[in-house]
């Protein structure tokens, strides 16, 4: 007669027993702790934030992949980003990555390095990844293969900063760029000015709101509307050609605002090369408050905004896109401002 062996049973430990301590430990009832890890309507942030604070402390992790494929969520989100070097980008994920954590949602960052192709690359491998929503700052507004890349992901859309055509159904968060810059236009030309040079990135909306600005504060003090104006990628490389173009000139521009950070350093190293002092031989604006616009001798009058905040509207407003996608398309215009500094002054007469 064979010997058969016995056969023992594995003890497996209920999951209710990580979630009755993450409960007990937050102070909140077993469903407020399930209601958290499920995706469910209805939670605050600060009781997410409180669970999953205690979660993190007792060391429990529930099966997000389980919990994935019962709900048909990833509890992910994906930023496409054009240029993640920048410190105001890095400032505005910052901003939303705070809220998106509060919330439960991982978020997945990727960066395009201001090509309009790769944005529709990385586009299409976060649908892959199955993200419950995007939050979107691409270089360009109008690549087909993009647009073509969105119109066919039916996920919950976030633009920041750019305008799409209507056919892509996004919400949307906006710089007031129009204000500030308009705030600064006026100041210079209150201080004499009557020659300004405006650099501004490539035909998005920050560009055309810039120059817009600049154009009615000329109008407003019933003067013609001539300044120059260049066109190009946000980069120091820019700003340097530029400037050095422009200080070149028989008639060179006594201002110049700077539609970017990414441009103030190479309009430094021109500036300086030519021994030029700022607010004496020439005013300078820069758009977006960056050290080096603070620190340098002497400080640049900037045009400001808050960039962790339009980082934090965005992942709020995904989130509300992601629960109750019935509702309206939204759109949250941030506003700027103008800081007067000591590198803008009263032209020199020539």
């Amino acid at each position: 007669m064979a010997l058969q062996r016995p056969q023992t049973k594995e003890k497996k430990i209920p999951d209710q027993t990580g979630i009755r301590q993450v409960a007990k430990r937050a102070g909140v009832g077993i469903g407020s702790v399930s209601r958290v890890f499920s995706g469910a309507a209805g939670v605050s942030d600060q009781m997410r934030a409180r669970v999953l604070r205690a979660a993190e402390i007792v060391g429990y992790s529930p099966n997000m992949l389980a919990q994935a494929l019962r709900r048909q969520k990833t509890q992910s989100v994906g930023f496409v980003v054009s240029d993640i070097a920048n410190p105001l980008v890095s400032s505005i994920i910052h901003g939303a990555e705070a809220v998106l954590s509060a919330a439960g949602y991982s978020l997945l960052l990727t960066n395009s390095g201001g090509e309009p192709a790769v944005d529709a690359r990385r586009i299409r491998l976060l649908q892959q990844r199955r993200v419950d929503g995007l939050i979107l700052l691409p270089a360009v507004e109008d690549d087909p293969a993009m647009l073509a890349a969105l119109g066919a992901s039916g996920i919950p859309l976030v633009v920041i900063d750019r305008s799409l055509p209507d056919s892509i159904e996004a919400r949307y968060v906006y710089s007031d760029h129009y204000t500030g810059v308009g705030q600064a236009a006026r100041h210079l030309l209150e201080l004499g000015h009557r020659s300004l040079g405006v650099i501004v990135g490539l035909d998005v909306r920050p560009s055309r709101e810039r120059i817009r600005a600049v154009t009615d504060a000329y109008r407003e003090r019933k003067m013609k509307p001539k300044f120059l104006v260049d066109a190009g990628p946000l980069s120091a490389e820019h700003g340097a050609a530029t400037m050095k173009r422009w200080l070149s000139a028989p008639n060179p521009p006594t201002a110049v605002i700077l539609g970017g950070n990414q441009l103030l350093v190479g309009a430094l190293e021109t500036i300086r090369s030519r021994n030029l002092r700022l607010g004496r031989d020439l005013s300078l604006v820069v758009c977006d408050d960056v050290p080096l616009g603070r620190l340098f001798d002497p400080p640049i009058s900037t045009v400001m905004r808050d960039t962790d905040l339009m980082g934090q509207t965005a992942a709020r407003f995904l989130l509300d896109a992601i629960s109750q996608p019935e509702q309206a398309a939204s759109i949250a215009v941030l506003p700027t401002w103008y800081v007067p500094r000591v590198s803008c002054g009263a032209p020199v007469t020539r």
